[in-house]
This record gives structure tokens, C-alpha cells and sequence, in this order.
């Protein structure tokens, strides 16, 4: 590997020169001339940052005699551009083997990237500082090359096709359809969405799955406190919120009466009867909660392709058909003694994990052929990869706002074909780690490996009170509901627009208001590493400068309105001229976009307690690109500028523009043309 390396500095520097030339370096001889700039360059490119990277990691690969794989991981950003755009760190790498000063090292390296760039367009020199070895980019080709790469993409900027082909299958948010969604489910919604959408704009299908738990002890619970029908919402109430009221007085008389508790149990086992009057009746209420609970999801700009109710899972022959398919492994079987004897276990210390364990025998199916929550949970991953043939039938559940129906499983309707999907992600709570992980380990357990390494729990933190925990039982919720929080950040956000927007209608502040209230709490929710705790502020969420959602809305729409001021200049505007230091700081900011995308899919990998998103380093970027836009428009005239320098500068407004605003959509943050 370093052999080239080891013929320079034994001084065999003939051999070394006689090295054929990369073809790929050999495109222009003059390094500042932009006319130059080869054919390559100048056609649009999908991933401009990216493929920048890759040619300065081919230059030195090339000049150190590395691997561009590894050439590749040792390249940085300099904190400071002064000392350059890219660094690499090979000459410590090499020092290592070949046992001599770092310094000397990189000053040898360099003399050979020198001679690469004098034939790459898009870097105009290369200086040495101590161990580093620092590559400056030509400002004017990068700046042309990026430019044009954004104007001729335009509204798909920043999708690639790294993962085309692929599909994935995302199950979120999984509220139980007995309350509200309160503040602390937003955050799984949010994660959720955006997690689809970013998998969309690396080139992924993607499914999206709601889990309806309408057998739950909260739902028998409703059911019997509602079937008299002596309980109806207040007028105007949305059905939702009726129910978790409800709910919160019915759990003080379950808890305190036997008698309560009988009744509700008997409920329970009648939900369990499909035709049973409890069954009946309590589908309906689930349904008319779904519907005021999906009216908060859409405000939020959230969709679905699938609803899997819980009691399709009971009553369709999904548990009987993973219960034969399980027991056909050698690792799980059925006790014949001891506590529990008669049920179906899977003996865990078959795997390296859990060596030693007292009692490695996780039930799976009770003795009474009852299932666990890990049996069932097992079963509906299992369904999830298409291990399990679908047993479902679909009805239309609504059509959504955004023209698209959204289906329900039940046991009569048509079939679906929802297809083999490549990864499954779950996005559960963190607290739910071990139990993830427990199903995922079955899986290989039973065989499945690949289905098993495919799995993936999206762990978040919970978002909490500054004085106590969200409880549906105790109605802590209650004033906490995303509901309230809209509502409440609408009637800032109008109070905004209407001082901005004196003379608008009615219908335009309201909207505008809907949409920043709506910018503000997705952009709190994903700012935040997931791993992160949140500790829900009102003057957090309601904050509209700074580093929020709105004040991305509002770079879009002061993009927007300078674009509008302008009319049609600027098309075709010569982007060679854009090389200060704010316009530059721009560009490759802007050239950044879809290679940020495609490191967040990158780094969805397995960790201990789940597998991260780093959902904040998408909204750190948003707002480094919105901030390096003020500075840029604050000390570089744009509409004040005159001929050729107008034009281009006009340019990067739009291509700032388009970035941001496909940002935005990404984030599900709703893009606004004027605030």
C-alpha cells in the first residue's frame, strides 16, 4: 500500500515520475481559468459536495498510495477556512508504518498534490501547515459548478439515489385511541414523519404505519363507562379530547372500586368477541377517536399509508400461524414443569447475549394460549418482513388531506400486496430498548438473521414537564395537548402577521399563523438529539427568533421576496463572480445539502439502546445555511448591485431558495412565500 510513499523518500524519484497521469486530473492548464472547467464540471451533479470530497480523496490517494476508501476517512474541514476548504490528516496515517516525522512526511505528500490539482479544475492550490496538508478550492468553478448543479435540479435538490430500489416500512406514533395527542407523542410523530422523508430523498419506498391498540384495559375502560350513553362530548369538543377526560375520571373509580374493576375486566374479555355488542360498539369509538386524533396528526402535516388495529392481530390467525412457525425451532419450545409449564418459551442463552441467565425462558404464548406482549410483538415483526404471509384484509379508513387514503386492517375487505421490505424501523420510546432488542435476538434465534439485522428501534427520550411526567391516568396531559400548543402558538404567530401584514385577509394571517405555529413545534421537536431528554418550556416552543422553525420559514420568504423584486433577472447569471468570503461561505455551504441527507441514512446504525437518527444535525444544517444567507444578504448588495454581479448574485439567492425550501419540506416544515 506504501510502496509509492516508500520509493520517495528512499529517493527513487525516477520511478515515481514515470508514473502514468490520472485521466481524470487532467482537464484544464490554467488552474484559475473558469473556461476551462471540463465537461464534467459543468453538467449538473447530484451530490456536488460529495463528489467533491471524493476528488480530493482521489488526488491523495493517488499521491500517498492509499486506498480512496481510506483516503476518503481522512479528510476534514478546517475550522478555519483561512487554512483551507479541505484538509487531510495521511501523513500521520503513514508515519505510523513508515516510522518517520509527520511534518516530513506531509511536505513530500504534497509536492505530488500539487501536481494532481494543476489539472483539477475545482482546486486552485495546496499549502502545507506543519503535519496537514490543506486543499483550497477554486471559488469561481465551485462556485459555478454548485450553482449550476442546484438551478438544474431544482425542486428534487438534495435527493439521490444512494438507496434506490430499497424499501422500508416505519411504524409511528402508536398512540393508544383513548386520548389526545399530548406533547411527548409529537415527538414520536415528528421523528417518525421526518424519518420517512428523509429515506424518501435517499431514494428508499417507504410504508408508513400507524399500530391501533384498541384492546387495551383503556379502551374495555371507555367502553363500559361510555355503552350507557349518558356521556357525550361538550359542544365543540373535540372527541378525543372527550375521551381522555373521561378516561382520567373512570381510573380513579377502577382503581379504588372492585366492583369497577370486575366490570371493566368483563368488558375486556368481550372486546376479545368480534361480534360481541362491547366489540361493536367499542370500534366505533375507537374510530371516531382515530379521526379527531388524525385531525391533529394533519395539522402537523402527518400521513399514513396503514392502520394495523390490534384486533385484526387477535382475530385474523396471525398469532396461530407465528406460533407453528416458532415452535419449529429448536431453541423454542413448550415446558412441561415448573411455574410455567404448558407455555411456549424461547430459551434466550442460545445466544451470546444472554449466556448465564438464571432462567433464560421468555414466554412467548401462556399456557392458556393466551399471547404476551413479546409473543405478539414477535408475531407482528415477523408480519412486518413478510415472514408471515398477510393474513390481513384492507378497508379505506378516510381519505387525508393530501388526497391519499389511509387503510385499516380488518377481517373482511380486500387484500393488499404491502410487499418484502428491506428495513423495519420502529420508533418506540427509549425505555423500550430492551424489549426491542429482546425481539430482534428471537429473530436470529428462529434464523432469521437478515430480518433480524434489518430491524431497527428509533429510541427517543421522553419529553417531560419541568415539574412532572406526562400521564394519560393522572391527566397531566391535560393544557399540554398538541392541540393547546398550537392553538396557543397560532395566537402569537397571528399577533406577528398582523403587524407585518397589516392590510392582509383574514384567510392569509390565519394560514400564515397555522404554518409558523406548525414550523415551530416540528423544528423543537427535531432540534434536539433524540437521545436527549426534553424539558417542555412554553417560552422554548413559542420562541420565533433564532434558532427556531419560523426563522427558517422566514429566509425562505426574504429569499423569496428579493427573488419576486427582482422578476426574471438573474437567470443565467455568471456564478464565476460569487468568490468573497460571504458568498463563498454560501456556496459550499449550499453544496453541502443532499450529502447531509445521505450521512443521516448512513449513520442509522445499531447501538445499545437503539438505532440513532440524528435528526438535529438536518435542522443544525437548515439553520447554518439560513444564517450564513443573513450574512451574506447583509454585507453583499443584492438588488443594489449592479450588471453581471446582480445577476449572479441573484442566482445564489435562488439557489439558497431552493435549498432551503427543499429543507424545509424535508423537515415537514411548512414552506411560507410571505410572512
Amino acid at each position: 500500500m506504501l510502496r509509492s510513499l516508500r520509493r520517495l523518500v528512499l529517493g527513487e524519484e525516477k520511478e515515481v515520475a514515470e508514473q502514468p497521469p490520472i485521466a481524470s486530473f487532467m482537464r484544464r492548464t490554467t488552474p484559475s481559468d473558469p473556461e476551462q472547467v471540463s465537461s464534467t464540471v459543468r453538467s449538473p451533479v447530484i451530490n456536488p459536495w460529495e463528489h467533491m470530497l471524493k476528488t480530493a480523496a482521489d488526488i491523495i490517494a493517488q499521491a500517498a498510495d492509499i486506498g480512496a476508501d481510506e483516503s476518503l476517512d481522512l479528510l476534514e474541514v478546517p475550522p478555519d477556512p483561512a487554512l483551507g476548504d479541505l484538509a487531510t490528516t495521511v501523513a500521520f496515517a503513514l508515519a505510523k508504518h513508515l516510522r518517520r516525522s509527520p511534518v516530513q512526511i506531509a511536505a513530500e505528500v504534497a509536492e505530488r498534490v500539487k501536481t494532481a490539482i494543476d489539472a483539477e479544475p475545482l482546486f486552485e492550490r495546496v499549502e502545507v501547515k506543519g503535519p496537514y496538508i490543506n486543499l483550497f478550492l477554486d471559488r469561481a468553478v465551485v462556485a459555478r459548478f454548485v450553482i449550476n448543479a442546484i438551478s438544474e435540479t431544482g425542486p428534487s435538490y438534495g435527493r439521490t439515489r444512494d438507496f434506490e430500489g430499497k424499501r422500508a416500512l416505519v411504524e409511528f406514533p402508536a398512540v393508544n385511541p383513548s386520548k389526545p395527542w399530548h406533547i411527548g407523542h409529537a415527538r414520536n410523530a415528528v421523528l417518525g414523519d421526518t424519518l420517512c422523508n428523509v429515506l424518501e430523498m435517499v431514494g428508499f419506498e417507504v410504508i408508513r404505519l400507524d399500530y391501533i391498540n384498541d384492546l387495551g384495559l383503556q379502551i374495555a375502560q371507555l367502553t363500559w363507562r361510555l355503552m350507557d350513553g349518558d356521556l357525550q362530548p361538550e359542544k365543540g369538543e373535540k372527541y378525543d379530547h372527550f375521551l381522555g377526560r373521561v378516561y382520567v375520571d373512570i381510573q380513579r373509580d377502577f382503581e379504588s372500586d372492585p366492583a369497577v374493576e370486575r366490570a371493566v375486566r368483563e368488558v375486556a374479555r368481550q372486546l376479545e368477541i368480534p361480534d360481541s355488542d362491547e366489540a361493536r360498539f367499542s370500534e366505533k369509538m375507537v374510530s371516531e377517536c382515530l379521526k379527531a386524533q388524525c385531525q391533529t396528526a394533519y395539522r402537523l402535516g402527518i400521513y399514513h399509508d396503514y392502520q394495523v388495529w390490534e384486533s385484526s392481530i387477535a382475530h385474523s390467525g396471525l398469532l396461530d400461524i407465528a406460533k407453528k412457525m416458532i415452535l419449529k425451532c429448536p431453541s423454542v419450545m413448550i415446558l412441561q414443569e415448573g411455574e410455567k409449564a404448558g407455555c411456549i418459551v424461547a430459551k434466550l442463552d442460545d445466544l451470546e447475549e444472554f449466556k448465564g441467565m438464571k432462567d433464560p425462558y421468555k414466554v412467548l404464548f401462556r399456557s392458556d394460549g393466551t399471547r404476551t406482549y413479546t409473543g405478539a410483538d414477535l408475531a407482528f415483526q415477523m408480519w412486518k418482513h413478510q415472514i408471515i404471509e398477510d393474513p390481513f384484509r384492507y378497508v379505506e379508513f378516510e381519505v387525508q388531506p393530501n388526497g391519499k387514503p389511509v387503510y385499516r386492517t380488518t377481517l373482511e375487505g380486500h387484500r393488499h400486496d404491502l410487499g418484502k421490505v428491506d428495513l423495519v424501523f420502529n420508533v418506540i420510546a427509549a425505555a423500550q430498548a430492551h424489549p426491542q432488542r429482546l425481539i430482534y435476538n428471537i429473530l436470529e434465534l428462529l434464523g432469521y438473521k437478515r430480518e433480524s439485522e434489518n430491524s431497527h428501534h428509533i429510541a427517543y427520550e421522553f419529553v417531560g414537564l419541568e415539574d412532572t411526567e406526562f400521564s394519560g391516568r393522572k391527566g397531566t396531559w391535560i393544557g399540554y395537548t398538541v392541540d393547546d400548543v398550537l392553538d396557543r402558538a397560532e395566537e402569537i404567530a397571528r399577533i406577528e402577521v398582523e403587524k407585518r401584514n397589516p392590510d392582509a385577509s383574514d384567510e392569509f394571517k390565519n394560514r400564515v399563523a397555522g404554518q409558523v405555529a406548525v414550523g415551530a413545534l416540528r423544528y423543537f421537536m427535531l432540534n434536539a438529539s433524540p437521545d436527549r431528554k426534553i424539558t417542555f418550556r412554553w417560552d422554548s416552543v413559542l420562541d420565533f427568533e433564532g434558532d427556531t422553525g419560523p426563522y427558517l420559514q422566514y429566509s425562505y420568504a426574504r429569499a423569496q421576496r428579493i427573488l419576486e423584486r427582482a422578476g426574471d433577472e438573474g437567470e443565467g447569471g455568471d456564478a464565476t463572480l460569487l468568490v468573497t468570503p460571504y458568498e463563498f461561505a454560501l456556496v459550499k455551504a449550499l453544496s453541502r445539502f443532499p450529502y447531509e441527507v445521505v450521512q443521516v441514512v448512513r449513520g442509522l446504525k445499531k447501538e445499545v439502546r437503539g438505532t440513532a437518527f440524528s435528526s438535529n444535525r438536518l435542522t443544525e444544517y437548515a439553520f447554518e445555511i439560513a444564517t450564513l444567507f443573513s450574512k451574506f444578504y447583509d454585507n453583499c448588495p443584492v438588488l443594489k448591485a449592479d450588471g453581471d454581479l446582480r445577476r449572479a448574485r441573484l442566482a445564489l439567492v435562488r439557489a439558497f431558495r431552493d435549498t432551503i425550501r427543499n429543507c424545509l419540506q424535508m423537515l415537514g416544515i411548512p414552506v411560507i412565500e410571505r410572512m
